[in-house]
């Protein structure tokens, strides 16, 4: 069994121990030192599972923090949570934002073990949405309109994708831009206005709604 993971660890010898090992078992392993990075990797291609620390520079529950953000923007895929915190408390929040937990120390088998048997469960989130005539198939990043090819650009893509994944949720224009540009994005304020004229203009009206002073739905 084989898979693209993230990895998200910032102590640079577990990190490499920790993809190294993935690697040797078949895996496609992503892995990234910061919060900053995970994101960035994150838009980038999907992942059929995300492997998460939770302390990071970032904070001291900076993993369960991201982990929280990705679950409530549509990221669906399986987390796995590595961790020195024992307590019960952060044991039942991995649980509650990701589908395993793993305190520090492991054992590398036992994590390739946890791995696979997340992978077993299959992708959480839908492979297939439509609406209003658009097709987004999620594992192949691909967009038709009635049947033809449609041409987004990788933002492009990330919008639609976060809204198609949440029919009917209604996303803030700052939300939007927190969930693709990142935390603490200052740039231009209407940026997602853009994006939304855009993909309009691509894929037809009737895709995205404007919700008058909330924001953004694709109908459910």
């Amino acid at each position: 069994m084989s898979g693209r993971l993230l990895l998200l660890e910032d102590d640079p010898d577990l990190g490499k121990a920790v993809a190294q090992a993935l690697e040797e078992h078949g895996f496609q392993v992503s892995w990234a030192a910061s919060q900053e990075e995970a994101w960035e990797l994150l838009w980038e291609v999907p992942f059929q599972a995300l492997i998460l620390d939770v302390r990071l520079p970032e904070g001291e529950e900076a993993g369960f923090q991201l982990a929280k953000a990705l679950r409530e923007g549509g990221f669906a895929q399986p987390i796995l949570f590595l961790t020195a915190k024992d307590a019960l408390d952060d044991r039942l929040q991995g649980l509650e934002l990701g589908e395993d937990y793993l305190t520090k120390p492991f054992a590398l088998p036992e994590l390739i073990a946890r791995v696979r048997a997340l992978l077993r469960r299959g992708e959480v989130r839908p492979r297939r949405v439509e609406a209003a005539g658009v097709v987004l198939e999620v594992e192949a990043r691909r967009v038709t309109r009635e049947g033809l090819p449609v041409g987004l650009t990788a933002k492009e893509y990330q919008v639609l994708e976060l809204l198609m994944l949440n029919p009917g949720r209604i996303f803030s224009k700052e939300e939007i831009l927190e969930r693709i540009w990142g935390p603490g994005y200052e740039g231009e304020s209407n940026l997602v206005e853009v994006y939304v004229k855009n993909l309009r203009r691509k894929l037809g009206e009737g895709v995205i709604e404007t919700v008058r002073g909330l924001g953004y739905r694709v109908p459910g």
